[in-house]
């Protein structure tokens, strides 16, 4: 959106996907001399990709004579499109574009999808860490090149850590997170939208739960009915208890119950709609991890399916709930039958295990506060509550999203199962 944003404001943006970084990757065993790399190709890349966008092929004879050193980008681009050569050679559309650039000489740079493939090892450690700092230096040698990086929170964490000089960056950190409040406004604006309502999603936001809740009752019911702790709960205490803090989740959630209602001839979604779909949804979840960290560790499907209850579990009454102690030993017993790697090839030990499963959020840490009320704490607001070395005093459970499809044989009683 802030790509876009650029667009149409008439700011030069760029968009660089990682298939196009792959080629000008730093490649030297020197961590200066990579960072020298990245500097370079990258002040080759916003050259070629501005003449592009300003009509110039980027291999024609105009620009033969420039170098691509880093440092220079902007006062060759300038020296380019101010030229007479360059007025002669393209249209008049062209030159408009460049005309006003050169009123506000100013380049954006995009790069996302930079954790594509991303294994964890060294290597994509060192090679990210890397261009950041080239990143940074090409925007302090000239501020009117600005980069605007997408990089996933697990990522970016290994990254910080692992490189003393990140701390330069911190200040420019801005977290992309969603709170069950967010969605739900989202979603209330979506289908206020599709009946012509208008609201205002920045007051919507500010309103408590149950009243933005009001407006997606236009499609489902407002009560769930079903057994365990969520009988008669608010439909949208439900619907938010199996998202993952992902706007998306919920909208694929909701267009299967939508089927399903569709199917079953309702003309609004009711419970036993929606509670039809949990099966196939909690299945994609699942799916969703498995293609989203296959590259960090390959047998990751192998561990999440043993993640299921034991018969004894389940008669025991633990149901997907764990304190630090048995969640360890659960993966201890998983360890000593399942073969598991890292890529990185880092130490599998049950805690490493833990530390993985809680970083893909596959379980999340549990309490109560203050006034009683449960509490849910991901990865992304506490990193460090999985630790070798400390206890902070939390308990575990698997996220309610995967529980069908981890216990199939007691489908019936997955909704008691969640407290």
């Amino acid at each position: 959106m802030s790509y876009l944003e650029d667009i149409a404001e008439g700011v030069l943006a760029l968009w660089l996907q990682p298939n196009e970084l792959l080629n000008v990757a730093g490649k030297s065993e020197e961590f200066i001399q990579r960072i020298e790399q990245w500097k370079n190709n990258i002040s080759r890349m916003i050259l070629e990709r501005t003449l592009e966008s300003m009509g110039t092929s980027p291999d024609a004879s105009i620009i033969k004579q420039y170098n691509w050193t880093s440092g220079r980008v902007m006062a060759q681009l300038i020296d380019i499109l101010s030229g007479q050569k360059y007025v002669e050679n393209v249209k008049q559309v062209f030159q408009k574009k460049a005309k006003y650039f050169l009123t506000v000489p100013k380049i954006r740079v995009y790069i996302d999808d930079l954790d594509r493939g991303w294994e964890a090892s060294k290597e994509d450690i060192k090679n990210i860490s890397a261009l950041i700092n080239a990143l940074r230096d090409l925007c302090n040698e000239d501020r009117r090149i600005q980069f605007r990086i997408g990089l996933r929170t697990d990522a970016y964490f290994l990254v910080r850590t692992s490189d003393e000089s990140t701390d330069r960056i911190e200040s420019y950190i801005i977290p992309l997170s969603w709170t069950n409040h967010d969605i739900l406004v989202v979603v209330a604006t979506r289908i206020s939208n599709f009946f012509e309502q208008s609201v205002d999603p920045v007051e919507l936001a500010r309103l408590p739960q149950p009243e933005v809740a009001r407006l997606i009752h236009a499609i489902i019911d407002e009560k769930f009915s079903g057994s365990g702790h969520w009988d008669r709960a608010p439909i949208h205490t439900v619907l938010l208890s199996l998202t993952r803090k992902r706007p998306r989740d919920l909208i694929k959630l909701l267009s299967g119950a939508a089927r399903e209602a569709y199917k079953n001839g309702h003309q609004k979604i009711s419970s036993y709609d929606l509670e039809s779909t949990f099966p196939t949804y909690s299945t994609e979840r699942i799916q969703d991890l498995v293609n989203e960290f296959r590259s960090e560790m390959p047998n990751i499907e192998r561990l999440l399916y043993n993640m299921k209850n034991t018969r004894r579990e389940f008669e025991k009454g633990y149901r997907f709930f764990y304190s630090r102690d048995r969640l360890i030993s659960k993966i201890r017993n998983i360890i000593q039958t399942q073969s598991l790697t890292f890529s990185n090839l880092r130490t599998v030990t049950p805690t490493s295990i833990a530390e993985f499963l809680y970083k893909i959020d596959f379980i999340i840490a549990t309490g109560r506060k203050e006034d009683e009320k449960k509490e849910w704490i991901y990865f992304d607001q506490n990193r460090m509550l999985v630790s070798q070395f400390v206890d902070f005093g939390y308990a575990w459970e698997v996220h309610p999203a995967y529980r069908w499809a981890l216990q199939p044989d007691h489908r019936g009683k997955i909704l008691e199962t969640i407290g």
